[in-house]
């Protein structure tokens, strides 16, 4: 028995034509060399084991198990696997390798997966700060002259973030409860077509639904309502970025912003201490320029917001420069007219009867007929009002309401042709008032006007005089003795001067309403003399600096239509979610998930060589998915 247990523990399987060697006994391989040594005598097998060939060729059954021990391969091996279970080694110093693959089929796993609706909630946050954002620039823009950065670009990249987003995080979500919707007789698709419309998305687009409905159309078979929708919601993510873009447009607008302004405006101690020569001699001067008071002193003089600056205004406020800013000051306003009427007057003495009967006797004055004639120029004229040598107002008062009446007669010298007489009778009514308004420089107008007394006779002087009165007392004073005054007030009242052949100096004669102009501008320019004589800087007023600036504006109609969109978007997908986001065994429907459901139906696409519009098996009923009693996903 100690021989044989010698010879089988001395036995060993010597490959002479390999670089390794093989325990018998243990089955573990070793290189030439490094074979260990043997195990103690009382560790030994008591049974001698048979010699056992082994051909490193030979092909191994299919119902074989694998090896149960791998040898130490050179580096230089190469195999060609040709299928799951045969080896074939292309090197013949190289030993096969096998492979093994289980037959059982793997269990779907059922879950939530809740991604799409994580993600959805995000987004409806964000439409939450982006519609808030809008709100805010809209409200703000116009308080700052310089919008921040949160108000001017930040909108406009969440914009572009949304009109990129939205649709597809909405078609994201749509493909999970379609997934859900296989559950569901109420829900799922309503045929083998149309779960191939549900993986390419064909409710996405305008295009990929008019095509899904034709093809339904030639299939003759209806669409389920899961699929209309989910589109309907797409086509609603789709319209809403545009809509959106077009309620919070960029528009120039005119903001305002808080400053404090000292201009040279109606001082109510200067004006206390101004008379009646200084209103005359400044008055006049002006007069004789011929110009529009709004021409002559255009920063000072603004108007009613509708009225025009063209021609000589018929009512005016006369205040500071608030250089083009926005501001409420102290001034005074003058509005009336002087125009021609009909009259069966035709003398002087007649006129001063008129005046009588126009006018009460306690408050008429009546000047004297006097004579412009400046070479060669004939005018004569009379005058009257219901104005006397007094103050323009008394204390506490703020108005003052004059009419006055101007006959003349005027043929114009000798040299002129004949029928240039002028023969007539004007009317002039005027309105002086004192009080503040609300300046705007950029449009140079007046609003808000509050009459309000400024004047308080301080000068021991002439007072001040009303301006119709001043005007008209300025053809009686000794002022108008001087030629080169009385040619300077013709040309006022628009007479032209013209030479003839000779050199001699001629004038055009103006028409009785032309005249009537210029006996309005007198009265204009009288107002803007007591105002240019009662200015002073020692004041500040508070003003508002109006400037362009780019800000969002909101377009109702847009708005309105992008908020309805919002709801029925939202609305749409919570009546989605509600109806068939349930567990199910994919995140999303695609194409690989189609795939799986066709192994159910093999012959769909088997027995089809044309498009999906064209094969008949694709009309067939789809069901609903289940799981079978072994937790396996089928259609059924």
């Amino acid at each position: 028995m100690g021989t044989d247990l010698k010879k089988a523990t001395s036995f060993r399987t010597n490959w002479t034509d390999r670089d390794s060697t093989a325990d018998a006994l243990t089955g573990q391989w070793y290189l030439k060399g490094s074979m260990p040594a043997p195990a103690p005598y009382y560790f030994r097998p008591t049974t001698a084991y048979p010699v056992m060939s082994f051909n490193p060729y030979a092909e191994v059954d299919r119902i074989s198990p694998p090896l149960a021990f791998h040898p130490l391969l050179s580096p230089n091996r190469s195999t060609k696997e040709q299928d799951g279970y045969r080896s074939q080694t292309l090197d013949p110093n190289v030993y096969p390798t096998l492979q093994y693959r289980s037959t059982t089929k793997p269990v779907q796993a059922i879950g939530y997966y809740p991604a799409s609706l994580c993600l959805l909630t995000i987004w409806i946050a964000y439409i939450v700060v982006l519609l808030w954002l809008l709100e805010t620039a809209v409200k703000q823009g116009p308080k700052n002259l310089v919008q921040p950065w949160s108000y001017a670009t930040l909108p406009n990249l969440l914009i572009t973030v949304f009109a990129q987003g939205h649709g597809a995080i909405t078609a994201m979500h749509l493909s999970r409860v379609s997934v859900s919707a296989l559950h569901s007789p109420r829900t799922s698709p309503n045929t083998w077509a149309e779960v191939f419309w549900i993986s390419d998305r064909a409710w996405q687009g305008p295009v990929g639904i008019a095509s899904t409905f034709l093809a339904a159309t030639r299939l003759r078979v209806r669409t389920s309502t899961h699929f209309i929708f989910c589109a309907v919601t797409c086509l609603t993510a789709l319209i809403t970025p545009i809509i959106l873009s077009r309620a919070y447009p960029v528009q120039t607008i005119t903001v305002n912003e808080d400053t404090i302004i000292t201009p040279f405006a109606l001082s109510v101690q200067q004006m206390g201490a101004v008379d009646a020569y200084a209103e005359m001699g400044t008055g006049s001067g002006s007069w004789t320029t011929a110009l529009s008071v709004a021409d002559t002193y255009n920063s000072s003089v603004f108007l009613p917001p509708a009225a025009s600056r063209e021609g000589d205004p018929t009512d005016f406020f006369f205040a500071g420069n608030v250089e083009g800013k926005t501001a409420r000051l102290p001034g005074l306003r003058l509005s009336g007219q002087c125009v021609s009427v009909p009259t069966p007057i035709s003398s002087f003495d007649d006129f001063e009867t008129y005046c009588v009967a126009q006018i009460p006797s306690s408050q008429l004055t009546i000047n004297h007929p006097i004579t412009i004639t400046p070479d060669p120029v004939n005018l004569t004229l009379g005058t009257c009002c219901n104005s006397t040598w007094q103050a323009v107002l008394l204390p506490n008062e703020s108005v003052a309401t004059t009419i006055g009446y101007i006959y003349l007669q005027s043929n114009n010298g000798s040299t002129m042709p004949s029928g240039t007489s002028v023969d007539g009778l004007i009317r002039c009514d005027a309105r002086f008032a004192t009080g503040r308004a609300t300046l705007s420089g950029t449009k140079g107008s007046f609003t808000n006007f509050a009459e309000e007394p400024l004047y308080n006779e301080t000068q021991q002087g002439e007072p001040l005089f009303d301006p119709l009165f001043a005007m008209l007392s300025y053809f009686n004073s000794g002022l108008f003795q001087n030629d080169q005054l009385k040619a300077g007030v013709a040309r006022a009242l628009g007479y032209v001067g013209l030479s003839d052949d000779q050199g001699s100096q001629l004038y055009t004669q103006p028409g009785l309403d032309e005249m009537a102009t210029g006996f309005w501008r007198g009265i204009s320019y009288h107002v803007a003399a007591v105002g240019l004589l009662s200015r002073a800087n020692d004041t500040s007023y508070p003003a508002v600096q109006s400037s362009l600036s780019a800000v969002h504006v909101r377009e109702w109609r847009f708005a309105v239509g992008a908020y309805a969109l919002f709801a029925l978007w939202l609305l749409l997908l919570v009546l989605l979610t509600a109806r068939s986001f349930r567990p199910t065994f994919a995140g999303g429907f695609d194409s690989y998930l189609t795939a799986k459901l066709v192994q159910h139906n093999p012959g769909l696409v088997e027995e089809s060589c044309g498009g999906l519009a064209t094969n008949e098996i694709a009309k067939e009923s789809f069901g609903t998915v289940r799981s079978d009693e072994n937790g396996r996903i089928v259609v059924r």
